[in-house]
């Protein structure tokens, strides 16, 4: 029972991997019906199919319709004529009229005699045979079929064959007792007709009015073998139990070439087929089920095909030379998979290596097993590390590691060779370990969710960090040496003199989340990603690095490609590999995808294959020759590129842009081919088209001028009849102003009264000005009162004092602040006059002298109070501002500070860039409460001395503010900490 479920197991097991993708197209997707009777293609690359009532012309993604012809029958048959020469023909039903396809499009011509007999008429009907296919039907009111070629014609009769020369129309009958049926078997190649005889197992060939039979597979010869020929494209198929064979004749021998198994092709009627060679395309045409694409894939995808098991594939290691074997026991050939060993299916798939043993090693259930090879893999053993959770597990170049998390912590094993009881040394890591690469016999590379660390086993620490904050998924080194790293939705990075460089990403931005990088023999990088298989060239991607300017091409492989899922699986160690014949693997969400890189084709078109010759404008169809030309008014235009190609269209990166356009980009053109134009400015403007031409990186460019017409009032002709306009209107305005002139001096007489106006208000400022001169008086009063007053009281005391040197003292002080006093005095004119000097002078001076000139007429007064000035400015700051009116400003705030500070300090600095200057004047007294400070502050907001209104705060402050203004100054109040008053004062330079 045992072996008859291991032999049942089998048989789910071995399976064929996909060897081509299919295309379905019906009236649901693209066809006007559902009957396709023909398909060629032309020498431009368009394929073409004949249907009842319509020609399609297919690029690849779309079909182009055309039916508007002008037949009384539209029911169009099979082409024949030259491909080479642009010429296809097809007639409709009635052979009445012909269709001529040329040009990349068709055209109604005149009926030719091409498809009549070279014999003479003799009242018998006859008919030419451009295709045979398992839907010919030879009927028995036709006295005669015939096949014409290039050096003559054969006419096939009941009981014989008569062929006539081209050139001498000689005639020649073969009396071979041929029976019309026997036609369902007829296939030419070139100037030979063969007809294969399934009774006989033999093949009549008949080359120039000769014949004689020919050796050739016994599929020729098989009854049930169909046979598919067209003359126009030359090609015979053999279509075998669905097995589908090209037919080729060279070196006077039939041959066969398989191309795939359709097994689906016996239950349909097939009334067209075409191969098309460039692109390893296969068209079936049906009369009754639309058309059939069936692309030949170089990718082969295996699965294990069990019975309720996914198909979610990560690591595997390479087994034997052309296949993969994963922890659940399955090997994975290209084409089929088998179990070498019985396992159940696992959900731990992400960790698998062979010690040098060959022993299998992977995760499962957070222990490591180690299944033995010596038994054929059905025994192993298991290794726990406690409660702590495994990671990952790695081999590299001899290394076997283990990723291990205790909790919030990561460590590093680095075991003693394949003993995974013993541990030769553990690496505490800040991050998880994610990915792990063995540079060198001392480094290490370990990568995690805070990029790379680089650990030196002989000096035992990190010695740097490399790409911090990016998730590294994967740390892979390449051939030549580079070490490039993929992420979690960050993209692609190269490690380049220690640092991280991001990688240019595709269009999609799918390379976000790459997963591997495989390099194969000419320096291509493959790039597994969760959306399609990417190729790049790793020179040009380097290369792009320098000259970031044109973008990096990738070409993407799709399920259109063969794949069952685009989504490819990463993660894991090995997530891709590399096999003994050349093979590379990648795992997917649906099995193992293989392929030989060398043996993967891309796709691009040629250097002509770019055609702008149709345009929509206003949902009216136009065809382009020169220009396009759009009327004024027009609301959109389409523009459709017309390429024949027939793979992704995404990786040609077909793009245009309009030149003349100030916002004129790059679009990408989307499987439509369609450039939309919507209303733009009028002139004329390049539509520029470019595509990519081959892997590296070449792009070709076509344009075609586009004219957009003005309406009557944007032309030339009316801007200067407009312009004529304008100067006669200036002309007859000017005529105007001068009339109004005459009345305006009218109006000057009420202006008058207006004036008187304005002049007592000027009178009313005067007298305001006059007030305000007032107040200067008495703040000039003010500031001498200070100094007026030390020197009586310091009489006084003297006049009541009999010691000598306090006398002295008395005396020094009363002469010092005298002399002080008499200098300020000389200064009173300028005082008086500050608002009408000029607010700078022609030479510098230094602040610092102004400041001690102030200090030393308060400083005896200071003194008395037990109190210090200290004047700290810069010595080398120099200004060009009034002298008299820095000195007003200076001699008000330190005689305020003065006046209410006992027992303290007065301090005055200066600070100062190259536009600012600033002098702070800090006191330590009594200073000035919150709603004093406000009311200074909003008061120096209000500019212009008008709108001053003084509160009985003091007036020197207030005086002090209006010459700020004057100066174009700020001034701003603080409240000194721990006491008294700070304020600054803010001069522009």
């Amino acid at each position: 029972m045992k072996l008859l479920s291991f032999i049942v197991l089998l048989f789910f097991l071995c399976g064929n991997g996909q060897s081509y993708t299919r295309q379905w197209y019906t009236m649901d997707n693209g066809l006007p019906q559902n009957s396709i009777k023909d398909i060629v293609k032309d020498k431009y690359g368009f394929i073409w199919m004949s249907m009842e009532g319509w020609i399609l012309r297919y690029d690849g993604s779309n079909f182009v319709q055309y039916k508007d012809f002008n037949l009384s029958n539209l029911s169009f048959g099979d082409f024949y004529g030259n491909i080479k020469n642009d010429s296809i023909t097809v007639f409709n039903t009635s052979v009445q009229n012909v269709l001529l396809i040329s040009q990349r499009r068709p055209y109604i011509v005149p009926f030719n005699n091409t498809l009549t007999a070279d014999i003479p008429k003799d009242n018998r009907k006859y008919k030419r045979l451009f295709k045979n296919n398992i839907t010919v039907r030879y009927a028995d009111f036709v006295d005669s079929y015939f096949v014409q070629l290039k050096t003559g014609t054969y006419y096939f009769e009941n009981n014989s064959i008569i062929y006539v020369d081209r050139k001498n129309k000689q005639q020649t009958k073969l009396n071979l007792g041929f029976s019309k049926n026997r036609l369902k078997r007829l296939f030419v190649h070139g100037e030979n007709i063969f007809i294969a005889d399934p009774g006989n197992k033999k093949i009549l060939q008949l080359y120039k009015g000769k014949y004689s039979y020919v050796e050739a597979p016994s599929v020729y010869t098989d009854p049930e073998t169909k046979i598919y020929w067209q003359q126009i494209t030359g090609q015979v198929f053999m279509i075998h139990h669905g097995k589908i064979y090209r037919s080729q004749f060279s070196g006077e021998k039939l041959n066969l070439s398989y191309l795939l198994e359709y097994k689906n092709i016996d239950k349909e009627i097939s009334g067209a087929m075409f191969y098309d060679e460039a692109s390893r395309k296969l068209y079936i045409g049906s009369s009754i089920n639309g058309l059939k694409i069936l692309s030949l894939s170089d990718f082969s995808v295996s699965k294990k095909n069990l019975p309720y098991q996914d198909e979610v594939c990560y690591a595997a290691l390479p087994f034997g030379e052309n296949s993969v074997l994963t922890q659940e026991g399955i090997r994975y050939y290209n084409n089929k998979s088998e179990r070498l060993y019985k396992a159940p299916q696992s959900y731990d798939k992400r960790y698998i290596f062979q010690d040098d043993s060959g022993n299998l090693v992977y995760r499962e259930n957070n222990s490591i097993h180690v299944r033995y090879k010596n038994t054929g893999f059905t025994k192993y053993d298991s290794v726990t590390f406690g409660r702590k959770e495994i990671d990952g597990l790695y081999k590299d170049k001899g290394m076997y590691m283990a990723s291990v998390s205790d909790r919030n912590k990561f460590y590093l094993y680095i075991f003693n060779h394949d003993n995974f009881k013993k541990t030769e040394r553990i690496i505490p890591c800040e991050d998880n370990i994610d990915a792990v690469l063995n540079y060198n016999e001392d480094l290490l590379y370990l990568g995690g969710s805070n990029g790379v660390c680089v650990f030196s086993l002989s000096q035992n620490r990190i010695i740097e960090r490399i790409g911090q904050r990016l998730p590294v998924k994967q740390i892979i080194k390449t051939k030549d040496g580079n070490i490039w790293l993929t992420t979690y939705n960050q993209g692609i990075y190269l490690l380049k003199d220690h640092k991280a460089v991001r990688i240019p990403l595709d269009k999609n931005n799918f390379l976000a989340n790459a997963h591997h990088i495989l390099e194969d023999k000419n320096s291509n990088l493959w790039v597994s990603s969760n959306n399609g298989l990417f190729k790049v060239n790793k020179t040009n991607l380097l290369q792009s690095l320098k000259t970031p300017q044109e973008p990096v091409t990738y070409y993407r492989y799709t399920k259109e490609h063969g794949f069952l899922n685009n989504e490819f699986n990463g993660s894991a160690d090995p997530d891709a590999n590399i096999l003994d014949d050349g093979q590379f693997v990648f795992p997917s969400m649906e099995g193992f995808v293989f392929f030989l890189p060398q043996n993967v084709k891309t796709y691009f078109p040629s250097l002509h294959d770019l055609y702008i010759e149709r345009a929509k404008v206003d949902g009216k169809m136009i065809r382009l020759k020169d220009e396009l030309l759009l009327q004024c008014g027009y609301k959109n235009a389409e523009i459709y590129i017309d390429i024949p190609y027939y793979a992704n269209l995404e990786n040609i990166y077909l793009q245009a842009k309009l030149i003349g356009d100030e916002n004129s980009q790059w679009i990408n053109i989307k499987n439509d081919r369609t450039f939309r134009l919507f209303t733009i400015e009028p002139g004329k403007y390049q539509l520029l088209v470019r595509f990519l031409s081959s892997e590296t990186g070449k792009f070709v460019y076509k344009s075609i001028p586009i004219k957009v017409e003005a309406y009557f009032y944007q032309t030339l002709f009316f801007k200067i009849l407009a312009l004529g306009l304008i100067i006669l209107i200036l002309v007859i305005g000017i005529k105007v102003r001068t009339r109004f002139l005459k009345l305006k001096n009218k109006v000057l007489k009420n202006t008058l009264i207006h004036r008187d106006k304005e002049l007592q208000e000027t009178n009313n400022k005067l007298k305001s000005e006059s007030d305000y001169q007032k107040k200067l008086v008495e703040s000039i009063s003010h500031d001498i009162t200070t100094p007026v007053k030390f020197i009586a009281l310091l009489s006084q005391e003297l006049a009541q004092s009999d010691d000598a040197k306090t006398q002295k003292k008395y005396f020094d002080s009363i002469y010092k602040t005298s002399e002080q006093l008499y200098k300020f005095t000389l200064s009173l004119k300028e005082y008086t006059e500050l608002y009408k000097q000029q607010n700078t002078t022609e030479s510098n001076y230094q602040i610092y002298d102004l400041i001690e000139t102030k200090k030393l007429l308060f400083e005896e007064i200071a003194g008395q109070k037990n109190t210090f000035i200290y004047n700290f400015c810069d010595h080398h700051l120099t200004t060009k501002i009034n002298k008299n009116i820095l000195l007003a400003i200076f001699h008000n705030l330190i005689d305020n500070a003065v006046k209410n500070t006992s027992n303290g300090e007065i301090i005055i600095t200066s600070a100062s860039s190259e536009r600012h200057m600033e002098i702070s004047i800090a006191d330590t007294g009594s200073g000035m409460s919150a709603h004093q400070r406000i009311y200074y502050s909003e008061l120096f907001k209000k500019k212009g001395g008008e709108h001053l209104i003084f509160k009985n705060y003091g007036l020197g402050l207030h005086m002090v503010i209006q010459l700020m203004m004057k100066i174009n100054g700020e001034m701003t109040f603080y409240e000194n900490i721990p006491k008294g008053t700070l304020i600054k004062i803010h001069i522009t330079l």
